[in-house]
């Protein structure tokens, strides 16, 4: 597809307690082989859109080294991945915005052969093939096409995420902010279709409008001028704006209903790859309805728990609804229940730690409990 693929970086509504004190939620573990970001580059290249831009707003390591480790299946000869920031220092964050970033990096965007812009989310998880979306973006003859997710738990859910109001003729006639009120709501899913050259100038106008404006900002103000379309998405959607939405997200996906929607075989997820030997399970262990990486050694008791690569879970434990994220140490007798324990953190012997589903726990990277 002869597109430009933007992974844009997420809003400052997106506050995954803990995780994003160390990385953006783009680069956090998930189902204890990926990262987040893996599934929407891997959408992009699963479409046949071969120059991406992946924007970094904050604590880019994580996200650098992992692309940079990573192949995406990008044909090497007419496609890159090109890891881009806004090149101001600003003293308040508030002026981080999306827009600020591509105005900074408007050359590298004029560079790239491509009649369209596809912009997707770095927050959300789900697959799409974007070779659909655009179709109907020229069949409709659209300015721009948003992706959307009709949802009937929007009142539990996508808090502060976009909600779209649709006529019988498909387009968007208002965008609001989901205050969880109401179940049933039309979730933007953030990706949107457009022309470079419409990108390009709501980028000017946006910058013009406010220093503060996001994209999502311009296009709410441009509901009336221009013909925004609509795609509804089918299948698996997450949302990682919270801590419990990024624990809940990842213990869904242990249901083989979810996960056989979102992991297919004709769809690649790519991630980098890791060689280490499998999972040894010691006499007594015991997992059930549990995700575990490799290398892990589990000597104690799991029950709907995603387990990263590399962890040790000592003797007597009983982990249940709880994430453990890759290189964590978990000693003896350790009862650790809804609670999200964070890269390389060791817990040591005969520790209770018990969180609320409302309310994960969190133990922070490299932390000694």
């Amino acid at each position: 597809m002869k597109a430009l693929g933007i992974l844009n970086f997420e809003p400052y509504s997106i506050n995954v307690r803990g995780i994003e004190e160390y990385r953006p939620i783009s680069a956090a573990s998930f189902l204890g082989r990926f990262r987040v970001l893996d599934f929407m580059i891997s959408n992009f290249t699963n479409s046949g859109i071969d120059n991406l831009k992946v924007f970094i707003k904050n604590r880019p390591r994580s996200t650098v080294e992992h692309v940079h480790s990573t192949n995406y299946n990008i044909n090497a000869k007419r496609g890159k991945i090109h890891l881009l920031h806004g090149e101001k220092v600003y003293t308040n964050p508030i002026y981080n915005t999306d827009l600020a970033a591509f105005e900074s990096n408007m050359s590298f965007i004029r560079e790239v052969n491509a009649d369209l812009v596809i912009v997707a989310p770095s927050h959300f998880v789900y697959i799409q093939d974007f070779n659909k979306v655009v179709e109907e973006h020229l069949k409709k003859e659209n300015d721009i096409t948003v992706l959307y997710h009709a949802v009937n738990d929007a009142n539990q859910a996508y808090e502060l995420c976009d909600t779209l109001q649709i006529n019988e003729e498909g387009r968007v006639t208002a965008i609001a902010t989901n205050s969880c009120k109401y179940k049933h709501r039309n979730i933007s899913l953030e990706s949107y279709v457009m022309s470079r050259k419409l990108f390009m100038t709501l980028v000017e106008r946006g910058r013009k409008t406010s220093s503060i404006y996001w994209l999502r900002d311009i296009l709410r103000d441009s509901i009336d001028d221009l013909k925004v379309g609509t795609y509804a998405h089918k299948g698996y959607v997450a949302c990682m704006n919270s801590l419990k939405a990024y624990l809940k997200a990842n213990l869904d996906l242990i249901k083989e209903e979810n996960l056989n929607t979102l992991i297919k075989k004709d769809w690649t997820i790519y991630t980098m790859t890791n060689d280490s030997c499998p999972t040894l399970y010691e006499a007594g262990a015991r997992a059930v309805s549990s995700i575990v990486g490799n290398g892990c050694d589990i000597a104690g008791d799991l029950e709907n728990c995603v387990i990263g690569r590399g962890v040790k879970i000592g003797q007597g434990c009983k982990i249940k609804n709880t994430m453990i994220l890759p290189g964590a140490r978990i000693g003896d007798n350790v009862t650790i229940e809804n609670a999200v324990i964070d890269r390389f953190a060791n817990v040591t012997v005969d520790s209770v730690l018990i969180g609320e589903p409302s309310d994960p726990l969190y133990v922070a990277r490299g932390d000694k409990i």
